[in-house]
């Protein structure tokens, strides 16, 4: 347990001095876990805490990832060029493995799947516990909009 500290207590270094970064590319902290993928932009400035064995990682004051030390698999540094949509982050989104997870959604919402030159690609209702799945791999490759009625986000599907 106190190697993983050492380790992460690395990476909020890293975090740090990774923070000039040219115009053209995003650089994102990927935190692969038990319990899926999270994806933080390092943009964003993320503080990385450790209390007994839980690792915490706040963004702006508001909590994007708690979870136990034991509970982390493997963590990098991953950098995408950006694209001409400006990139737009939002709470309770999770992408992973082509599809984008959301929670916390009001259940009957519609999300709506946009491609890059805005045509609708796909809709799909929220559940009634607030959580949705979409599947973006039946896609071609390339840039989407995903947008609820209260926000949009920019996923690129690879």
């Amino acid at each position: 347990m106190k190697l993983k500290k050492k380790l992460f207590a690395v990476l909020a270094l890293l975090v740090g001095v990774s923070m000039g970064v040219r115009a053209d590319v995003v650089k994102y902290l990927v935190l692969n876990t038990a319990d899926g993928q999270q994806v933080i932009a390092l943009a964003d400035n993320p503080v990385m805490t450790i209390s007994g064995d839980v690792l915490k990682v706040t963004v702006g004051g508001v909590e994007k990832v708690s979870t136990s030390l034991a509970n982390v698999k493997n963590y990098s540094f991953q950098e995408q060029r950006a694209t001409a949509i400006s990139e737009i982050l939002a709470d309770g989104y999770n992408l992973s493995q082509g599809h984008v997870f959301m929670n916390n959604v009001k259940a009957g919402e519609t999300i709506t799947v946009y491609s890059a030159d805005s045509r609708r690609v796909s809709a799909q209702r929220v559940a009634a516990d607030g959580r949705v799945d979409i599947d973006l791999t039946s896609l071609p490759k390339g840039v989407y909009i995903v947008k609820t009625p209260n926000t949009s986000i920019k996923v690129l599907n690879e």
